[in-house]
């Protein structure tokens, strides 16, 4: 096993071109919820809520609260073991 030391960002803390690149790779997985209306067939109508479309703040509290970390690049950094 190597151990090695890397950088990782909060979303707040990365450069406008590294969010700009995260939020380019949301539009991917776009966030699916009910309207609650039904279309004519009387099955709920489903719409989609893009992460890039949000405010920085919204964007920046949503990262927080699911904890992401983030290269210096806007990649999300995943699955990290922190050691003493």
């Amino acid at each position: 096993m190597k151990i090695i030391k890397i950088k990782a960002y909060e979303f707040a803390e990365l450069s406008e071109k590294a969010r700009e690149n995260f939020r380019n790779e949301m539009y991917k997985e776009p966030f699916e919820y009910e309207t609650g209306n039904l279309n004519d067939d009387g099955e709920m109508i489903i719409a989609y809520d893009y992460f890039a479309e949000w405010d920085l703040q919204d964007q920046i509290e949503h990262c927080d609260a699911n904890e992401y970390l983030f290269d210096v690049y806007g990649n999300l950094v995943c699955h990290l073991q922190e050691i003493d």
